[in-house]
């Protein structure tokens, strides 16, 4: 019962997408691909020239791939435009028709990811350009983009915006300082046209010994064949997680707390084309023994087990789940996780009552859970629930019953109806192969049965 999400393209902590990194960018796969983007302004030059349309060209190289925790670096970067020449004329002194211009094109670089969005502030520099004898002026304006620093899976949009100018006349070498600085020009966007200059896939980064570490956590089992993925799928292993379900069932006022379970076969898995990503893989519950009061005053105690909705051929419950942010930009997942309950075991009174060997639920038990999380965090800790589906319904019963006995309306009337409410708690572990768990560090094994304090907490407290 688990899904994926990830820490915000940077500085998660104040929920801010973008800024300048330091670190070093990994190494581009696919080589850096060339990017372009043309677009149509509209400049308020000063009387009596008036507004001016331009067009606006922009060229870079991006990195066509990046991993998290890395920097992505845009390279040459520039923004080619032509100036009409009476507004080229305008910079020189009164009367001239000959000179040169030089100066500044300021723009933001946007980036967007999901509903995230922020901007790159990129200064450019204009040389020396001289006037040609006839026709408009071509100015080329070049710098260097800051390094963009990447945490979150999936691809990641450059859109170019407008540029504001400040433009100069180049002074003789005998002529004045001058006095006064040249006036800024702060162009607009024209409506309805693509701004886009490319796009970065952003890759997890895959820690190392993540698939040794996993399977000797797993006893040597090998977690899924080494085929190569689709062409626009990148799939890659997860670390150990460790699950834990608490389950509270209304009609009963009991709470079942599973013994501390593993996700096998997980994986990361993104969608080149559309950006989607999603974790896999599957987990299995042993059964435990729980105690209420039937119908609210009959002492009872029953063995519980969650099993697949196949459980005659399997005994994993299958495991899916999608990335998504919280309204406070908490990196969360999101899943459903469909299983049946079997009951065995029961005593009424002290009296034991024989269930029969298939007491199990008619239809399956669907829990749609949701809440913080991020399997990138190596010792990242996690807490799920259906608070926001509005809880889970227990199905009817079947198959209660032995001798003749048919015990499904006395279960049914015990347990089954709306308005119970589950809880996952997930713990990222970093796994250990020391022949003695004394030796492991903090992180390499499964808590013990049921949330730790520390977890109970720090999970109430995070922001939803």
């Amino acid at each position: 019962m688990t899904a994926l999400a990830a820490a915000g393209l940077l500085s998660a902590a104040n929920g801010a997408l973008t800024g300048v990194g330091s670190a070093a960018p990994g190494p581009a796969v696919p080589p850096d691909t060339q990017a372009n983007a043309s677009v149509s302004v509209h400049c308020p030059f000063a009387d009596p020239l008036g507004p001016r349309a331009l067009t606006v060209e922009t060229t870079a190289t991006l990195p066509a791939q990046a991993k998290t925790g890395t920097s992505a670096t845009i390279g040459a970067f520039s923004v080619k435009l032509s100036l009409p020449r009476d507004v080229a004329l305008s910079f020189l002194p009164a009367g001239a028709t000959t000179g040169s211009l030089r100066g500044t094109v300021q723009l933001d670089l946007a980036v967007h990811q999901n509903d995230r969005s922020d901007k790159v502030p990129v200064s450019l520099v204009v040389a020396t350009t001289p006037l040609p004898e006839t026709g408009d002026v071509v100015l080329t304006a070049t710098g260097t983009v800051p390094e963009i620093a990447i945490n979150t899976v999936g691809p990641v949009t450059f859109d170019v915006t407008a540029p504001a100018l400040t433009l100069e006349a180049v002074p003789a070498a005998d002529a004045p300082p001058a006095t006064t600085a040249p006036p800024k020009v702060a162009c607009t966007l024209d409506d309805g046209q693509k701004t886009t200059l490319g796009k970065v896939l952003v890759l997890p980064k895959e820690t190392p010994g993540t698939k040794r570490k996993q399977s000797a956590a797993l006893g040597g089992v090998k977690a899924m064949d080494e085929e190569p993925p689709p062409p626009n799928m990148y799939i890659q292993p997860m670390g150990l997680v460790s699950v834990i379900t608490q389950s509270t069932v209304k009609k009963l006022g009991a709470t079942v707390v599973s013994t501390p379970s593993l996700v096998l076969n997980g994986y990361i898995n993104v969608n080149v084309d559309t950006g989607d990503v999603w974790i896999t893989g599957a987990t299995a519950f042993a059964p435990v023994t729980a105690t209420f009061l039937g119908f609210g005053f009959v002492p009872a105690t029953a063995t519980v087990e969650f099993l697949p909705v196949d459980y005659q051929n399997s005994k994993l419950v299958a495991v899916k789940g999608d990335l998504y942010f919280s309204e406070a930009g908490v990196p969360s997942m999101r899943a459903t996780v469909e299983a049946k309950a079997r009951m065995s075991h029961a005593e009424i009174n002290g009296v034991p009552l024989d269930l029969g060997p298939d007491c199990v639920t008619k239809t399956a038990i669907t829990l749609k859970v949701s809440g913080p999380y991020d399997p990138l965090d190596p010792t990242g800790e996690g807490r799920v629930d259906t608070t926001e589906a509005g809880g889970f319904t227990l199905p009817g019963f079947t198959g209660c019953g032995a001798a003749g006995q048919d015990l499904n309306p006395l279960l049914e009337g015990m347990s089954s109806g709306d308005g119970n409410q589950a809880v996952v708690y997930l713990y990222n572990l970093a796994g250990c192969t020391e022949p003695d768990p004394a030796n492991c560090g903090p992180h390499t094994n499964p808590p013990g049965s049921g949330p730790s304090a520390a977890m109970a907490k720090k999970a109430a407290t995070k922001p939803r």
